[in-house]
């Protein structure tokens, strides 16, 4: 079941690699992938961030970022291993 969600990653960006390793720890079914640049210039600079699976999640607060990475990795998973009937668009 890996890989259902990917969390992209700037190599320059304010999350360590312990963090992110962590992500992958923690949730399985979601793999972190580590790019040299996202083309989000100077995003890297002010502010954590993450793709996951294409939507961006930043906060100022790297700790808070990987919060709302891992919050939004989960509903995606949820929505993703639901049955039909429960499906909604996260």
């Amino acid at each position: 079941m890996d890989g259902l969600v990917v969390i992209e990653v700037c190599a320059n960006n304010r999350l360590t690699p312990e963090w992110l390793s962590e992500i992958e720890q923690r949730l399985p079914g979601a793999a972190v992938l580590e790019t040299d640049c996202t083309n989000t210039c100077g995003l890297c600079q002010v502010r954590a961030f993450a793709y996951v699976n294409g939507k961006l999640v930043h906060d100022p607060d790297p700790a808070k970022c990987v919060e709302k990475i891992e919050d939004e990795a989960r509903a995606l998973l949820r929505w993703l291993t639901s049955s039909e009937d429960e499906k909604g668009a996260p």
